[in-house]
């Protein structure tokens, strides 16, 4: 049975039971770089909490912000906060520097504990700024001097990043990232198992997913500097991975690569999630690859996961109709659809609310208990359980006319005819004088030959006209996305301003 830890004086008081077990392995490329065995890793925990709270004053309460990518330090500092009851505020390397000046002063950080290579981006900032390599040099404090931390101390401080407006600060808990760990490591039946991350840590996927579960397991996790394809399969054989994750935009790299079960014989399966996975794409890579897909859904909010198909379930559910299926809730999670359709969540991964904004934790979640997500989805019933399936974003569904209209589904519709163009190409609503909203579509303009420019145009004509884009743009920008592969259609929407009164045949515009 796996053991579920309240915080991680109970995680690290298990992880001392097996000192000599690899912990973690870092790999640059195809090249290991560093690996740290279970003991190890606490002993350097250990010596940097008490250099953070000797040298900078670091204690319970206090936000240590972190700004690098995928490194064997990182873990480090993450767990050091937790020990030391203060809370880790990851801060996304690809982001400008303007919105991590936002972060860290939002968060009033006491500390930004940063990769040296980014010292020369880095705005003035109230909060002392140390470079891991600083760290090592500077600290020699013996005792952090610290009381344990409780379930209910704060762990990190995840910030959103929304299409509009300033992100806000997800609260999490070590109660509820403990928990959120412990329910995925149940439903995969991690035991000790070899699991590989290439997703960035500060993200709460490969945080969750990644780092906690195989810490809570006895788990040996391989990190990735980044995701490679080049590597991928030859990391995966060395190391004999069992379990890895990606999001849905780097599987057709992975079918570039020509990756098969037999080039990856310990893989058991690959978990997608954090963005949409269409039911096209998972067909195709399953059958050229001999892989299988496991899907999962969750959000920030939620600390990750709040579904997620089991790996022993049905494969139908998986391909169930146009869309694929994120399973049902996990132990632990309530997930209802509201009369709106709206999926909501309560339960132990919950977030504490949204950081110094309670004006917006109340509107996220009500007097029961109950998240609201903003995510539209549907349910079907199997041996008396639901199995949930996303259907778009509350805020990205098209009303056009006073119907509502998915933007996913009509893009699956044109995917059907234009296969290659899967992660090409977006379609949104727009304002419309006459509709109120219409139908648009933005293709990125290397994706299309002549050929594919043609098919496309042709698919578009072909779907109802209740539904069909009324004018596409042919545009030389890539699509904008989160850092986890969500697709920003807002971000695209100030193209098509110009075609408030757009009627008739479809119009085809190159973006200016």
């Amino acid at each position: 049975m796996i053991t579920r830890y309240d915080d991680v004086t109970e995680l690290f008081a298990a992880l001392n039971a097996h000192p000599g077990r690899p912990a973690l392995t870092f790999y640059q490329g195809r090249t290991p770089a560093g690996q740290l065995t279970y003991g190890e890793l606490l002993t350097r925990v250990a010596a940097m909490a008490a250099r953070l709270h000797g040298n900078f004053g670091i204690g319970p309460g206090d936000r240590i912000a972190l700004l690098s990518v995928n490194r064997l330090e990182v873990p480090v500092v993450c767990l050091a906060a937790m020990r030391l009851g203060a809370a880790l505020v990851p801060l996304n390397p690809g982001a400008p520097p303007e919105d991590w000046s936002y972060v860290v002063d939002h968060a009033e950080a006491k500390l930004v504990v940063i990769d040296v290579v980014f010292r020369d981006r880095l705005p003035d900032w109230k909060a002392k700024v140390v470079a891991f390599d600083e760290i090592g040099e500077i600290l020699d404090c013996d005792a952090a001097g610290d009381a344990p931390p409780t379930g209910e101390a704060l762990a990190v401080v995840l910030y959103t990043s929304g299409t509009t407006g300033r992100p806000k600060g997800v609260a999490l808990s070590q109660r509820a990232v403990l928990a959120n760990a412990w329910s995925m490591a149940t439903n995969f039946g991690l035991e000790q198992t070899c699991q590989m991350t290439v997703l960035p840590l500060y993200h709460a996927h490969a945080l969750g997913f990644g780092l906690m579960t195989a810490l809570g397991t006895g788990g040996h996790l391989i990190v990735a500097e980044r995701f490679d394809p080049f590597a991928w399969a030859e990391i995966i054989r060395r190391e004999s991975v069992e379990v890895t994750s990606v999001v849905p935009s780097l599987l057709p790299a992975l079918l570039d690569m020509r990756v098969t079960a037999d080039k990856v014989p310990s893989l058991r399966h690959i978990l997608v999630s954090s963005a949409p996975l269409s039911a096209a794409l998972a067909r195709s890579f399953e059958s050229r690859t001999g892989i299988r897909l496991v899907q999962g859904w969750g959000l920030s909010e939620y600390t990750n996961f709040a579904c997620c198909l089991s790996p022993a379930m049905d494969r139908e559910l998986l391909y169930d109709d146009d869309s694929t299926c994120v399973g049902p809730p996990l132990p632990g999670t309530e997930v209802k659809l509201s009369p709106t359709g709206e999926l909501c969540v309560r339960g132990h991964s919950r977030m504490l609310g949204y950081y110094r904004d309670p004006e917006a934790t109340r509107q996220a979640i009500d007097d029961d208990g109950w998240l609201h997500t903003g995510d539209e989805g549907r349910a079907v019933e199997r041996n008396g359980r639901p199995f949930f399936f996303i259907t778009g974003r509350i805020k990205e569904i098209i009303i056009r006319g006073g119907e509502k209209l998915s933007p996913l589904a009509i893009e699956r519709r044109i995917f059907e005819a234009v296969p290659e163009l899967e992660g090409h190409l977006v379609v949104l609503g727009f304002l419309h004088r006459a509709q109120g909203e219409e139908v648009g579509a933005y293709v990125e303009a290397a994706a299309i030959a002549n050929g594919e420019r043609q098919r496309l145009s042709t698919a578009i004509e072909g779907l109802p006209p209740e539904i069909r884009p009324k004018v596409l743009i042919v545009g030389e920008a890539p699509i904008p996305r989160t850092h986890t592969g969500k697709i920003q259609r807002r971000k695209l929407q100030p193209l098509f301003d110009r075609f408030e009164e757009a009627r008739g045949p479809l119009r085809i515009e190159t973006a200016p």
